[in-house]
């Protein structure tokens, strides 16, 4: 195989792994939420809420509210981290310039630390809904493909390949 077509097949590999990932992550977050909101129902309003987890997801039901709210954020982490490192394996075999490879580590680290300090900012503030969806924002950008095909286009745009 020449190494143009061994190249484009990792290529689509990293990307097919990526785009999987994130399906992953969202049955993951949509399952906790889940969890966390029968929870709620039955520890705070003392009531039964109808249960859509997941049967694979069953698990987190022995779980208390808080630790499922807290998983959450060192979920969000842990996921920010899988994305960026797929997205700097993509960027490497994409366009293979390391620097391209450091302003990916940097974008999805600057991206992430922006939310958090929106979402601290509100906190620390008292008012943590005036913030809550910038943040919710821009952590999205590091969990989905969002931020990969900006930072592409843009590697393509100054003609970095």
């Amino acid at each position: 195989m020449n190494p143009r077509r061994k190249r484009n097949l990792i290529i689509v590999l990293l990307v097919a792994i990526y785009i999987v990932a994130g399906f992953f992550r969202e049955f993951v977050f949509v399952n906790i939420n889940e969890q966390s909101r029968v929870t709620y129902h039955a520890v705070f309003l003392h009531d039964t809420a109808e249960t859509y987890v997941a049967p694979s997801m069953q698990w987190l039901s022995g779980f208390s509210y808080s630790t499922l709210y807290y998983s959450k954020w060192i979920l969000t982490l842990v996921a920010t981290l899988l994305f960026a490192f797929l997205a700097t394996r993509i960027v490497k075999q994409a366009f293979t310039d390391k620097g391209l490879v450091k302003i990916t580590w940097m974008a999805y680290g600057v991206v992430f630390m922006a939310g958090l300090l929106f979402y601290l900012a509100g906190s620390l503030s008292g008012n943590r809904d005036s913030t809550y969806d910038i943040a919710r924002f821009l952590a999205g950008l590091t969990e989905t493909p969002a931020l990969l095909v900006v930072l592409c286009a843009s590697f393509l745009a100054i003609g970095r390949r």
